[in-house]
Parts: C-alpha cells; sequence; structure tokens
C-alpha cells in the first residue's frame, strides 16, 4: 500500500468515524396520547432531496454543521441540532446507507424541541428527514415502489 492510499485510507475511516459518532443520539420516551416519541439530536432536514444534499457534502469531509450551512442556500432548510434535542413521532425508515457504520435514512413527525430542559411543543407537527446510526425500535420501513 503507497503512502498515499494509506492516507487516503485513514482520511476515509475518520470520516466514517466522524459521522458515525455525530449523527445522532436517541432517547425514548412517549406523549400524553401514549404516542412513542424519541428525544434525537443530529441532522435534520425540511426534505429528502435537501437531506442527500448534506449527506454529499458529508462524503467530502465536511462536518454535519458545515454540511447543513451548505445547504442553506437562500433559507434555512437543514438544521444541525447538538445542543438540545428533538421530539419525534412515527419514525419511517426511508433508506439506508452502507458503509463502515451505516446510517439509516427517517422521516417523522417533529411535535416537540428540548431546550434547557424544557419541552417546547411543536404545533402542528412538522415533518422531518434524518438521519441516525441506529434503527430505532419502533421505526416501519416505508416500502418504496
Amino acid at each position: 500500500m503507497s503512502a498515499t492510499d494509506l492516507v487516503r485510507s485513514l482520511r476515509d475511516r475518520c470520516v466514517t468515524l466522524l459521522v458515525a459518532a455525530i449523527c445522532g443520539s436517541v432517547l425514548p420516551g412517549s406523549t400524553a396520547a401514549g404516542e412513542q416519541t424519541h428525544q434525537l439530536r443530529g441532522l435534520f432536514c425540511n426534505t429528502e432531496g435537501q437531506l442527500d444534499e448534506a449527506l454529499s457534502h458529508m462524503s467530502r469531509n465536511v462536518a454535519p454543521g458545515a454540511a447543513a450551512e451548505l445547504t442553506n442556500d437562500e433559507e434555512i432548510v437543514c438544521t444541525y441540532v447538538d445542543l438540545l434535542h428533538y421530539i419525534v413521532e412515527r419514525p419511517r425508515i426511508i433508506g439506508e446507507i452502507p458503509a463502515e457504520f451505516p446510517l439509516v435514512k427517517y422521516d417523522g413527525e417533529l411535535v416537540g424541541v428540548i431546550v434547557g430542559g424544557r419541552v417546547r411543543p411543536v404545533s402542528p407537527p412538522a415533518r422531518v428527514f434524518f438521519i441516525l446510526r441506529d434503527r430505532l425500535p419502533d421505526a416501519v420501513t416505508e416500502q418504496r415502489v
């Protein structure tokens, strides 16, 4: 293996580890109506296409926060949530990204935000697209035609 190949291999491994480490954390919960919720951190976008664009930036060694900023051309369409938690209901798996540490693409309903330990409801719920390292236990897999 040449020195260039070694550097490329190490860089690719570092990117994979970085993405796996920062693409979401999960804390389970529930709503008053008994709906399963998830308190999440990670990269969130308004559409699947915007999420794919941010992932494309990340594949070129761009950190998730910077990838969100690059995707936000004329308006804020992606957010990297790292200092608070989004509360999401009804997650659906819409794709998987194979890698050393695979990522799972989801869509779901944003129903709240935890800021400073307090829950701030989002009403009406907003549809969001996001990625995580893990499969959420109650997530259904969307069958695409």
